[in-house]
């Protein structure tokens, strides 16, 4: 009942907000993430945080010296897969049109598409290239051959933004691939004919992360067959725009001039766009040149729209380049495979002697056929499992190898220092010292401060704990009998420690 009254209020909501708004309307655009955020706000207990903690390190990256000269690739691919998500046949659109989607995101992201040359004078020294492409997938979350679409037949006529359904395959939709290697987008028929766009902002949770478009809006003629003023593709334009954190160009409220984008070179605008408009329209002291219409976070006819800023394509790389940096990554477009892996619990990189740890093959790309594990230190130390145990008796720091093969391709990760053995017990050696003292910690126990006491109970040494093992330096102490004071998880504790010359 909740959840229901949830989505009433914000269907409310929005149909305020955009009333008579639909797919074939001449009052405009109907994007539908401005509410969407609002109800993850709500729905999602730690998205708010996310997503300040997200803004806060995209900001930093912003700052840097050159920023856009730091990216690790002077253009960006993002690898796409397209969910088909149909009732009607109709809804099941062409491979051709979706194919022709991917073009027009290429072309409008690289400033390639063929009205760019209807930028007004005045803003052609604003207008970039954002060097950002789009791949489709040619291998599958399972390491399986794929052409980048999957498609769904669903018993549901409709869609909704306010329960997400379309992304989940127990609601009638199809689930999305893994967020770190793939631009999920899903097409369906959004409910109302009003919405026809949304998108997750970074700070979203893995399982609703992409974009959702409205299946009249994919692709351009003649590819796309419906005659709507949204059928040149700019709504995926749109919408990966804010899955790469922009926002609306007039900001994030309504009619008015106190808010903004946070984009420096997008003029001020008191609010959206409707239609096409024929020359300068003026808002927020913005003369001579007024408002920016033809910009794609804008809510014009597909017609009008042609350009992103410099700020707005900085501001997407930096994205990029921090919240869904695991891009990089990615291989699913290129038919290869990377070797990858992972403790299955990260916290057992961290373990006391005589611990086993399970280890996960997590390789990127093509599925592999064979594995070859190398393990220093460990029991075994070579393994041809995919996902083998191995037992760790000597406490130390020992390197770990993965090798897959699919018979043709061959990749090899080595992480160094990767598995961390510790003693099973607090050790402090030697006893007596001489030179020096040395504490080592379990994995078990958590030194957070060590005091060197002599016979008056006067600290002679005093450090905080930084490392898992200490070395106090005793050479300048005269022989005695003394204390050593260890606070830990464990609580408080001392030994008596001689030193003898």
């Amino acid at each position: 009942m909740h959840r229901f009254i949830l989505a009433f209020l914000f269907s409310l909501y929005f149909a305020a907000a955009c009333l008579g708004q639909s797919i074939n309307s001449d009052k405009g655009r109907a994007c539908a993430t401005t509410a969407y955020i609002e109800l993850l706000k709500q729905k999602d207990a730690g998205f708010s945080k996310r997503q300040s903690e997200a803004e806060q390190v995209i900001q930093q990256e912003l700052s840097r010296p050159q920023q856009g000269q730091n990216l690790r690739s002077a253009v960006i691919t993002v690898p796409v897969v397209f969910h088909v998500v149909y009732n009607s046949a109709a809804e099941n659109i062409s491979d051709a049109q979706v194919l022709s989607q991917l073009r027009v995101l290429n072309d409008d992201f690289r400033r390639q598409n063929a009205d760019a040359g209807q930028t007004p004078s005045y803003f052609l020294p604003f207008a970039a290239d954002a060097e950002i492409e789009f791949c489709l997938a040619t291998t599958n979350p399972d390491g399986e051959p794929t052409n980048g679409i999957t498609r769904t037949r669903s018993t549901k006529e409709e869609f909704s933004y306010t329960t997400d359904d379309v992304k989940f395959s127990k609601e009638g939709g199809v689930n999305g691939w893994d967020p770190s290697q793939y631009l999920n987008i899903w097409i369906c028929n959004i409910e109302g004919g009003q919405i026809i766009g949304y998108a997750t902002p970074p700070g979203a949770a893995r399982d609703i992360d992409g974009v959702v478009l409205h299946y009249k809006t994919i692709g351009a003629a003649p590819a796309n067959p419906f005659v709507t003023n949204y059928n040149m593709g700019r709504t995926a334009t749109h919408e990966v725009g804010h899955w790469l954190g922009l926002r609306h160009i007039w900001g994030g409220g309504g009619a008015t001039c106190t808010d903004s984008d946070g984009i420096t070179d997008t003029p001020n605008q008191e609010q959206e766009t409707v239609g096409c408009p024929d020359g300068i329209v003026q808002s927020c002291d913005n003369s001579p040149y007024g408002n920016m219409w033809q910009n794609y976070m804008d809510y014009s006819n597909d017609a009008c729209m042609n350009l992103f800023t410099f700020g707005q394509a900085n501001y997407m790389k930096a994205v990029l380049n921090t919240s869904r940096s695991s891009i990089f990554n990615s291989v699913v477009c290129s038919n290869t495979l990377r070797s990858e892996f992972r403790a299955f619990n990260e916290r057992d990189t961290l373990v006391i002697a005589g611990t086993s740890v399970r280890y996960s093959d997590a390789s990127l790309g093509v599925r592999p056929t064979s594995w070859l594990w190398e393990f220093e230190g460990g029991t075994p130390a070579t393994s041809t499992e995919r996902n083998p145990v191995v037992r760790y008796t000597k406490p130390g720091k020992y390197n770990v190898s993965l090798t897959i093969s699919n018979g043709n391709l061959s990749s090899t990760e080595v992480k160094e220092d990767y598995i961390h053995v510790t003693v099973d017990d607090l050790a402090v050696y030697p006893n007596p010292a001489v030179d020096f003292i040395t504490i080592e910690q379990p994995a078990k126990v958590l030194v957070r401060k060590v005091q060197l006491l002599n016979n008056l109970g006067v600290a002679v040494l005093d450090e905080e704990v930084r490392s898992r093992i200490i070395r106090f330096d005793t050479r300048h102490l005269p022989a005695g009998i003394y204390f050593l004071h260890i606070e830990s998880t464990n609580g408080t504790e001392l030994k008596k420690i001689s030193i003898l010359k």
